[in-house]
Formats: C-alpha cells, sequence, structure tokens
C-alpha cells in the first residue's frame, strides 16, 4: 500500500524500434497493435521498452483475463526471442487506465514502475487515451504516467 509521499522518477524516452526491443517485426519502425498468435487468437500487442522488453496488450475486461497463462504464452511467444513482460490494460475513463502484470521473471508482482509506463504510453500510442497522461492503476498502486515527447516519460506514485 503506498503512503501519503509522492515521488516522480524519469524514465526516459520510450524505445519502441523492435531491433531494440528484440521482437521480430519488420513491417513498420514500430510494433503498434501487432497481431500475435496464441491458440488460433490473435491478440494485438505494442511492443515498448523503458530497459526491459514488454508487450501491451489493450483489452475490453482486464479482469476477466488469465493472466499466467496469457501472459506467459504472449511473453514467450516466438517474435519475443529473448521473452518479455506482458501488461494487459483496459482504459476505464478519459485518462484512466487499469493494468495487470505478467512478468516474465515470474515473480508474479502485481507493479512494477517500468509496466505501468508501458501501461499508460501503450494507452497514449493507441490514442486511447488523447491527453500525454494517464492515471494507471495496478494492483493496490495508483501512478500518474506524464509524456513529455521531448524528454520523456515520468511516473509520479
Amino acid at each position: 500500500m503506498l503512503t501519503k509521499s509522492t515521488e516522480t522518477v524519469m524514465m526516459g524516452k520510450p524505445i519502441t524500434a523492435p531491433r531494440l526491443i528484440l521482437v521480430l517485426h519488420s513491417a513498420t519502425p514500430a510494433c503498434v497493435a501487432e497481431p500475435f498468435m496464441v491458440g488460433g487468437t490473435p491478440y494485438q500487442v505494442t511492443a515498448l521498452s523503458f530497459g526491459t522488453p514488454h508487450g501491451a496488450v489493450l483489452v475490453e475486461d482486464v479482469d476477466s483475463v488469465d493472466v499466467p497463462s496469457l501472459g506467459r504464452a504472449l511473453g514467450t511467444h516466438a517474435l519475443f526471442p529473448m521473452g518479455a513482460s506482458i501488461v494487459f490494460l483496459q482504459v476505464l475513463d478519459g485518462d484512466q487506465v487499469k493494468a495487470r502484470l505478467w512478468q516474465r521473471d515470474g515473480s508474479g508482482i502485481e507493479f512494477t514502475r517500468e509496466a505501468a509506463c508501458v501501461a499508460g504510453t501503450a494507452a497514449m500510442m493507441l490514442q486511447k487515451v488523447i491527453k500525454t497522461q494517464a492515471r494507471v492503476s495496478m494492483g493496490d498502486v495508483s501512478a500518474c504516467v506524464k509524456w513529455d515527447r521531448e524528454t520523456g516519460v515520468s511516473l509520479t506514485c
């Protein structure tokens, strides 16, 4: 549970070049909402990183996602040859984003700074949040993700 003190961390600019994230994608300069097939079902994955590879998947109801199973299937998909953590996100209203995380290290934690930034940034990249900031909730943590295209992404929680 968060205390009343706040902390802002500069995360830098999101890495979106597939060769730097280690995602096998060559159709466009970035892997945005690209279909990854799992069990005959396409999932639109946006690949980005603030240091470690992540895939972000926009869903209608984040609470209904089988995060351990689907996260593992996407995070170990052949298109992520080195693996990736997967963030499932749902835009609730305006700039409100609810997200759940599957960590590629299997730790099962609900929140990381990087995953919150991935959720907020992906929502903005996909134009589901049209402001330059998103309020991201992951587990018991709520954080503000701001994306300044010149200086990068900051996280306040």
